[in-house]
């Protein structure tokens, strides 16, 4: 009898000297000059990762965070012309004015529609600040988090009508909890992208997490179907799974 356990090693050994995310990626997505959404853009990382991918890729960036801005702005000038376009907005289910957003003094990454959970279970440096007994330290923590503001926000769907795209190779989402509004936000244009990349969080560190559910509502009646898990953070307190990075596919271009 195989032994199950050994051949699902060397599958994954194997897989691991072929595949990485950009591998994947570059395998869904043909040709050298696709289309991409940033959602949640921040200072302009995946940007990057996305230009050292596809050199002449036409790269739609969306991020509210004035912090952000001056370093989107010189990637403009980093790269071709007009290949770049930077949206200083918010990406949800409504076009809307001043709506409350949340930052930290933490990092910029972290910030977000959804507020930092002060009586999280499994935030590991908010599990040591209590276990010392420390409330001028647990204070000075809670100070930096969730500073409000407020940013506009715009739904995809009105975007690319305005901009004329007919078809979004890559959309990729890192908006903090907030991804099923982005999914919301693109109505009947979800069937025109070809791959989705979204993080997925399960812990409470946030007031908000989500489920498979959350964003399969919409991902699978538009026609797509989970086909990569390219990134797990576990919790080493308590043993769960924290968050995913999830690749979804359309149908469309795997048949």
């Amino acid at each position: 009898m195989t032994d199950i356990s050994s051949t699902n090693a060397e599958r994954t050994a194997e897989y691991l000297t072929k595949f990485n995310r950009e591998k994947v990626l570059k395998l869904l997505i043909s040709g050298s000059n696709p289309t991409i959404f940033d959602v949640g853009a921040n200072s302009g990382v995946s940007l990057d990762e996305f230009k050292a991918i596809w050199r002449h890729s036409k790269v739609h960036c969306f991020e509210p965070q004035e912090e952000c801005w001056q370093s989107l702005d010189e990637k403009i000038e980093k790269y071709e012309s007009n290949t770049v376009v930077i949206n200083k907005t918010a990406v949800g289910k409504n076009n809307e004015k001043d709506v409350n957003f949340y930052s930290h003094d933490i990092n910029s990454g972290l910030s977000g529609f959804n507020k930092i959970n002060i009586e999280s279970n499994d935030s590991i440096y908010l599990k040591e600040l209590k276990a010392n007994d420390s409330n001028p330290q647990l204070n000075k923590y809670f100070d930096k988090l969730n500073h409000q503001r407020l940013v506009d926000v715009i739904r995809l769907d009105n975007y690319i009508e305005q901009s004329n795209i007919e078809k979004i190779n890559l959309l990729k989402i890192d908006t903090q909890g907030f991804e099923p509004e982005v999914l919301d936000g693109l109505g009947s244009r979800l069937k025109d992208i070809d791959v989705v990349l979204t993080e997925l969080m399960f812990y409470d560190y946030y007031k908000r997490s989500l489920t498979f559910t959350d964003i399969e509502k919409y991902l699978l009646p538009a026609g797509f179907q989970l086909y990569d898990i390219s990134h797990i953070a576990k919790n080493p307190m308590n043993g769960r799974t924290d968050w995913v990075d999830v690749i979804y596919v359309n149908n469309k271009i795997l048949s």
